[in-house]
Order: structure tokens, then sequence, then C-alpha cells
């Protein structure tokens, strides 16, 4: 059973990075400068996030209920590293979409270490992680990865063993390479983090408690964020090279806590009856994603608009962008309702 909540969540996601995506390839430069520009910066981190904490949830909550089924650990890890690698699948496709989009004028694009790629490989590790043999232990072991990725992420960017390492595989420790986007290190720690809320969350709805977990989430990530500032300013440090905005484990921390309270107020906004436009964007995340890259970054649609809009215009550009978008989503899940009732329909009929 889909929980809309989490659709919401993501379908929040898909918002902020079309957003962040569009402004950050239209703005000409002289409107770079403004406050608008600057928060569009300001959270454009986060939709990442987001989708890599929400991508632990899923796959902790798929694995729980695999087990309620009577699945055996080695057949749900077996499961979880099968979904890993369709990502990754997905995220190769991606690329190559990319590269042929820009007239293969630029083949290192092939290799790079995108979000896509961060999710694939981040639900590998949690896929380990989620192999324990009970709720308990594959809670502390999801946050047990989540601690380490963060507390290892200002050592792995600069660590002379990875550095040796051949280029395509430097990307996915370390943010030091131009083409790695997102590294593991930090980014895997969100999804270990939303995997160790996910065990939680399928717990507490077994029992009937999902909305005391959720408010336990918030609470949670509401005390991260100061606490996170506090460790930044105050505790001594801790590693030789330190990048609060890069590599800090303050800032992991974070913008976990981020994830936690919009995970909460996604809950919370899922009570309101009626049709939403965040769930239906967070079922339809991959298409929407897909698309809207082509649109603003390919050489097929909007080429003359990039880096040519002023602020104005670029912002009317965005909310056409996010109508268009939507209007796709709901067509693509229409045709998925109609072509799988066709059976039925046949069966019916006879």
């Amino acid at each position: 059973m889909r929980r809309g909540y989490l659709d919401g969540a993501r379908g929040l996601a898909v918002l902020v990075m079309i957003q962040i995506h569009a402004f950050n390839c239209w703005v000409v430069p002289e409107d770079r400068g403004t406050r608008l520009f600057g928060l569009t910066r300001l959270i454009g981190g986060y939709p990442a996030v987001l989708f890599l904490f929400l991508a632990g949830v899923a796959a902790a909550l798929a694995g729980e209920r695999e087990r309620e089924r009577g699945a055996l650990g080695d057949e749900v890890r077996r499961r979880g590293v099968r979904r890993a690698l369709q990502v990754l699948g997905y995220a190769v496709l991606f690329r190559v979409w990319m590269l042929a989009s820009g007239s293969f004028a630029r083949p290192a694009d092939l290799l790079r270490v995108d979000v896509l790629n961060c999710i694939g490989v981040s639900l590998l590790l949690v896929a380990l992680a989620l192999a324990a043999p009970t709720a308990g232990t594959r809670l502390a072991a999801a946050i047990g990865l989540a601690v380490a990725v963060a507390a290892l992420t200002p050592l792995a960017w600069d660590a002379p063993a990875v550095k040796v390492l051949p280029w395509p595989l430097r990307g996915y420790l370390s943010g030091r390479e131009p083409e790695a986007l997102f590294p593991v290190f930090p980014w895997a720690a969100f999804a270990a983090a939303g995997a160790a809320a996910g065990v939680m969350l399928a717990r507490a709805r077994t029992l009937g408690h999902e909305g005391l977990v959720i408010a336990l989430l918030a609470a949670a990530g509401g005390a991260a964020i100061p606490a996170a500032l506090y460790a930044d300013r105050h505790l001594p440090a801790v590693y030789a090279a330190y990048d609060f905005w890069y590599t800090s484990p303050s800032y992991t921390a974070l913008k976990a806590g981020v994830a936690a309270l919009v995970l909460a107020a996604a809950y919370l906004f899922d009570k309101v009856p009626g049709p939403s436009a965040l769930r239906q964007l967070g079922r339809t995340s991959l298409l929407v994603y897909w698309v809207h890259v082509e649109i603003v970054y390919g050489q097929w649609v909007a080429p003359w608009a990039r880096g040519r809009l002023a602020i104005g215009e670029a912002t009317r550009g965005v909310v056409l962008l996010m109508l268009a978008m939507l209007a796709l989503s709901i067509i693509r899940t229409r045709v998925g309702e109609w072509w799988s009732a066709r059976p039925s329909r046949a069966a019916a009929a006879a």
C-alpha cells in the first residue's frame, strides 16, 4: 500500500528541483545577485537530500513488508540489491540520453556521478545494512551506516587511497572530481537515515503508532538542526581539512534533520482530503526528472533560453515548466491506469 505522504514529500522535492535547475540554467549573469536567485541557490541542495532519504525509507518499508510475507533475509537482501541495480541501470540510460542530447560533444558526461548514480549505490549499501536478522539490528545498522558515512566524508574526499583510483571511481567517493556531483560521501548518509526511519515506520504502522513515530522523527529532526550548528561553531576541530558546506558531518546532520521535518509536514498535509499536485508529481518523479532535465539542459527543446532570461522571465518559465510537468505526470498516470484496466475489460467482454 502506497503511503501518500511519501509521494507528497517526493513531489515537493520535484518542484524544488525544477526551479533550481531552471533558474541556474536560464537566468542572465547580471540577475544572479538578486535575492530571489540567492534563495533558489540556498534551497537547491535539498531535493537530492529528500530523494535519497525517501529512497531509503521506501527500501526499508519494502524489505519489512517482504519479511512480513515470509521472505527470508537473504531473499530480501537480493531483492534490495536488484532494486539498486535497476536504479543504476536507469542512471546509465539517462547519461547516454544526455550525451546524445548534447550531440556527443562531452563524452565525459557519460561517467558523471549524478543523483541517480548516487541513489543506486546508496541503495546497495542500504540493502546490506537491512540484511540484519532483527528489526532492532536493522535499525542499528542503518543508523550506524549513516553516522559512518557522515563521519568519514572529510577523510574520504582527500584520502591518498582514493586519489590513486581511476577517476570514474574517484567520483563515487570524493566530490573533488569535476564530474562528481553526488559522491557516496556524504550523500549515502541520507539514504541510510531514511532506511532507519523506514524500519521504525514499518513497525509503527503494524502497531497503529505511525503518527507517533512521525512525531518522534520530527522532534529528532528539529533537534538535529541546532545541535549541528552548535557542533560546527563551538566544538573543537577534529578533521585536518574541514568544509561545512561540503564535507562537514554537522551539515549532513542538519540536512537529515530538514528531511525528517519535511516528512512530518508531508504526513500532516496528506490528511487533507482531495487530490494533491505534490502526491501526483511524487508518483512519477523519475519521469519528471528525466523530461525536465532534457527541457532545461538539453539541446532539443529550449537551448535558446540558456543564460538569456531575466529573473522575471525565468520565474514565468519555471511556473510554466512546473505546470507542464504536472500535466505530463497526470497523463502518465491516466495512461497507466487505462493500460492496467485493459485485461479486466477484455475478460468482462468475453
